[in-house]
């Protein structure tokens, strides 16, 4: 295989397990449980939303809601 096809082929790998994991993070988080989420920007156990969280969050919003979220007024 050519290497830069090989080297995208990689690239896509990396980015496709990276969404799937954001995908799981909050998988089993309700519609209750996302909005209050969003709006407090704190995960379930009340701590600030990691990058990675905020992202997953909107992530699952959007699962549920079809929608983007509203920005954050934090």
């Amino acid at each position: 295989m050519n290497r830069s096809i090989a080297v995208q082929w990689a690239m896509l790998d990396c980015h496709f397990q990276c969404h799937a994991s954001m995908v799981d993070r909050f998988r089993d988080a309700t519609q209750d449980a996302v909005i209050g989420m969003w709006g407090r920007q704190t995960n379930e156990d009340g701590k600030q939303l990691s990058k990675f969280e905020r992202e997953a969050l909107v992530e699952r919003y959007c699962e549920l809601f079809g929608t983007w979220p509203e920005s954050s007024t934090q």
